[in-house]
Formats: structure tokens, sequence, C-alpha cells
């Protein structure tokens, strides 16, 4: 698994990761628009055929803290490992430029999403009400951008 900077051209794939893998619809061009924010936040996993299949999509909200806008890996790769070497990925390049925490939101009851989240030391820090597009509800968590190995 090659692990690397989003590009231009894997807008497609990611694109479609994300429409297979969310339950919110967003058009290609937002994938774009976070590379404009932070490029060294927009991640893919690849196969050897360097064509994506996991990805994860973050900002800086200030000079110290990340938030994770979309993270997916595509359902025929899950379970595989993918998703955390892409946010280990991440996380080490977030600590390489100073940031100090990450936060993401979650659905409530997403309970596989939020055990993976709490197993990479995610913690919950609060709730979000009617967060999403059709009015569900949202966990709110963060963790140290920094692994401690």
């Amino acid at each position: 698994m090659i692990i690397r900077e989003f590009r231009h051209d894997d807008t497609f794939y990611v694109h479609k990761i994300a429409s297979l893998s969310l339950d919110e619809e967003y058009l290609p061009g937002i994938f774009l628009y976070f590379q404009g924010q932070w490029p060294s936040g927009q991640i893919v996993a690849c196969g050897y055929d360097d064509i994506p299949v996991g990805f994860v999509s973050a900002v800086m909200t200030d000079r110290s803290s990340a938030r994770i806008m979309m993270f997916a890996v595509d359902p025929d790769h899950r379970s595989c490992g993918i998703g955390s070497m892409i946010l280990t990925a991440l996380r080490q390049k977030a600590a390489m430029q100073g940031i100090r925490n990450i936060t993401l939101e979650v659905r409530v009851h997403n309970d596989h999403a939020i055990s993976f989240y709490r197993k990479r030391g995610f913690i919950p820090c609060g709730t979000l009400e009617q967060f999403y597009q059709d009015g569900g509800n949202a966990l709110k968590m963060t963790a140290p951008a920094q692994l401690n190995i």
C-alpha cells in the first residue's frame, strides 16, 4: 500500500469512495478546495496501480489545530489496516507542522467508526445537534496529533 498526498487526478477516485462510503452528498470540487486549504492534510492510500482506495481530507482550523472533514476507505478494502495507515500519516504530517490536536465529527450511532477512533486515541468532547444534512446528530471527538509511540 502506498500512502501519499492527494493529487488533482485522484479527484474521480476519491469522490467515488466518498459516494460509496459517506451518507452526505459532495461535489467533486470539494476535494480540490480542501487541497487548497491545506495540501498536507489531503492523503490517499493507493494500491500498486496508484489508484486511491482510501483518503482523508483535513483542514487547519488554526496554527495548532486541524479538523478531519472527510475520511473513508473503499468498502472492498476495509478491515485491512488502510484507515489506520491513513490516519497515522495525517497525524505525523500534522505534528511535523506544529499541529497539536485533531478534531472530527462522527454520527452518534456509528458505533463502528466511534470504536475505530477511540482505539486510536480520540475521545468524545461534545455532541452537535442536527449536524448532518438529514438532521442527524454528531459526536465531536479530539486527539493529539502527536502519536505516543
